[in-house]
């Protein structure tokens, strides 16, 4: 039988649907599909109909029967990718909703729900795609620009995240979208941001005063800006108002450590974790709370059980061999690689360049004129130099050669932690037992470049890179005060000493290495360094990065 043969049966069931009687349109599907059980419209119209009537798997499951039937039908995809995405299947949505928006271009669904599927699968970038499309197409559409301000956000994209937030926001002047804008601000670190971001935090909580997130999103942005006891005051007022919430919990802990309240930190985090709070996060600065109150045995403790919940975290590791050093400098210098996992690489100079000094020359211009150069940056450790953003933003012909050599000598370095991975035994239940950096090396990875700019007393400040895996320091430029024979090591790196507000160790467990143009420094991004201050002419510039698993 044709399919038109039964268009009578489709239009009463059209008919049924419209009246909102799915039922009666089910039975005329049914009947349909037995007379032409390859009829695209049968099917289509039978998925409508259990999907009215609640049935979401028959309707998927009708659906592909349809697109099998008229495989370049968008709105079928559309339809059945919407399905798949509300059940969970997130890779099977992605696949359909790629192609509805490829039939359907003007239609500012597909794009939106595309960018969805992609957002839940991790895909930021797609995702961030999927929801500027759906802008284009609908301007007005508050949500589109909500969800890519967070897609932004994802990638770390701050300032098209900001320019999107901003957007919604003009739709939609309420406290949610206040306090979006307030969050992405907050992960800024100069001085306008986050006093905007500030005034929208307070802006969101005058327009709901329970809305906890403003309070956390205005504790941290009072914290970079240096206002303690603001910082502390919304800090517990989030915690009043979500008093489970993981975020908020551990936002109050950090800023009463900073206000030199330990013990009172070391509380907060026992009573959420008392209380069934689960999070590997509170597990970790719970320990590192005991370790700033003095509390070693204790901290020790709860670091290593931290530590076996969550194997890669870099924080864990750094306080965990402080810890460790209370007991035995040399078991936790062994154990953190301060000696074996510091090396030192010669980048060969880029093609195009005449040579070494003809390269370095072009490179350290390039970072003195880059696109985003900002002078000491609240919130992070350089003191008294200017901190690029990203370096590979900036496309020269010396930044590209250098992300290049970068990129061959990341990748050598690699290969070679996963073949002495391969020889290593398994660490077993001991959270001390096994190379922790070795066995956390990754199979895919992403990087972060950037540059700092220092001159007479400006340095970096202790610190780690707790998001990443391998960091590195390359140097570009370096002054005539620092010298390798110099014993004040002034300008030298210095690895192994922790934040001054925690045990210090012996002097004969740190390590210094005096920087050398051309040379770069490869090294675990859980160990504590820091850059010493020198005196006289010249700048040091060097280049950054951090690489952590994709």
């Amino acid at each position: 039988m044709s399919g038109a043969d039964v268009v009578p049966l489709l239009r009463r069931a059209w008919s049924a649907l419209q009246q909102g009687q799915p039922a009666p349109a089910r039975a005329d599907c049914e009947a349909a599909l037995q007379r032409a059980p390859d009829s695209f419209d049968a099917w289509r119209m039978y998925a409508m109909a259990l999907q009215a009537l609640g049935d979401a798997v028959a309707a998927r499951e009708a659906l592909q029967r349809a697109l099998s039937l008229r495989p370049d039908d968008g709105a079928t995809a559309l339809d059945l990718g919407t399905l798949q995405l509300q059940a969970g299947e997130v890779d099977a949505a992605l696949v359909s909703l790629s192609l509805a928006m490829r039939r359907l271009p003007q239609e500012p669904r597909a794009a939106f729900r595309y960018g969805t599927a992609a957002f839940h699968a991790g895909d930021f970038e797609q995702a961030a795609f999927g929801f500027e499309v759906a802008t284009q197409l609908k301007p007005d559409w508050t949500q589109a620009w909500n969800n890519l301000a967070a897609a932004q956000g994802k990638r770390q994209q701050y300032v098209a995240a900001i320019a999107a937030a901003r957007n919604a926001l003009q739709l939609q002047g309420d406290a949610s979208a206040h306090q979006a804008l307030a969050a992405l601000q907050s992960n800024l670190f100069d001085q306008a941001s986050l006093r905007e971001g500030l005034q929208h935090a307070l802006r969101a909580l005058q327009l709901d005063p329970s809305l906890a997130p403003a309070h956390r999103d205005a504790a941290i942005l009072s914290r970079k800006l240096g206002d303690a006891a603001s910082a502390e005051a919304h800090a517990r007022r989030a915690l009043e108002l979500a008093p489970r919430d993981v975020e908020s919990i551990d936002i109050l802990g950090e800023q009463l450590q900073l206000n030199r309240k330990t013990r009172e930190a070391v509380e907060v985090y026992a009573q959420a974790l008392g209380a069934g709070v689960e999070s590997p996060t509170l597990h970790r600065q719970h320990g590192i709370a005991l370790l700033h109150d003095g509390q070693s045995d204790a901290a020790r403790n709860a670091l290593r059980d931290a530590l076996r919940r969550a194997p890669d975290d870099q924080r864990t590791i750094a306080h965990l061999g402080v810890a460790v050093a209370q007991q035995d400098a040399g078991r936790a210098a062994q154990w953190l690689g301060l000696h074996r996992h510091v090396h030192a690489v010669e980048l060969p100079t880029p093609h195009g360049f005449a040579d070494a000094e003809a390269f370095h020359r072009a490179l350290a211009d390039d970072i003195r004129r880059h696109s985003q150069q900002r002078w000491e940056p609240a919130g992070l450790a350089a003191r008294n130099a200017y901190l690029s953003g990203d370096l590979l933003a900036d496309r020269t012909p010396a930044i590209v050669g250098f992300e290049q050599r970068l990129r061959d000598a990341i990748d050598a370095f690699l290969g070679r932690c996963r073949e002495a991975r391969a020889g290593e035994r398994p660490p077993g239940d001991d959270a001390l037992a096994g190379d922790v950096f070795l066995r956390n090396a990754p199979e895919r990875y992403r990087m972060h470049v950037w540059a700092t700019q220092a001159a007479e007393r400006g340095f970096i400040d202790t610190h780690i890179h707790e998001d990443s895996w391998l960091s590195g320091a390359y140097y570009v430029e370096l002054p005539p005060a620092i010298r390798d024979d110099d014993a004040t090591h002034a300008g030298w790196i210095e690895f192994g000493r922790p934040f001054a507000s925690l045990p210090q160790p012996p002097d004969a467990a740190l390590r210094r290495l005096c920087p050398k143009v051309g040379t770069l420094l490869l090294f675990p991004s859980y160990l504590f360094h820091r850059t010493l201050p020198y005196t006289g002419a010249g700048e040091r510039i060097s280049i950054s990065f951090d690489l952590a698993a994709a």
